[in-house]
């Protein structure tokens, strides 16, 4: 879909300037939902595992982690 369709239908885009004419957009539950402009997993459950390193508050409602993936 286009990134305006994307953001009318509720999804976060964090950098619009950097999109084409086509995005897709990520759900994960009720949590989260976001544009990206290319692919990195077909499904979060592909990722695996991961350990949080940091958690912490990036604006009023919101919380962000910093994560890697365990080997």
């Amino acid at each position: 879909m286009t990134p305006q369709e994307a953001v009318e239908k509720g999804a976060v885009a964090f950098f619009s300037s950097k999109y084409g004419e086509q995005v897709t957009v990520y759900t994960i539950g009720d949590f989260s939902k976001e544009v990206c402009a290319g692919p990195h997993v077909k499904h979060t459950g592909d990722m695996g595992h991961f350990h949080i390193l940091k958690e912490e508050s990036s604006s009023s409602g919101v919380r962000r982690i910093k994560a890697v993936l365990e080997k």
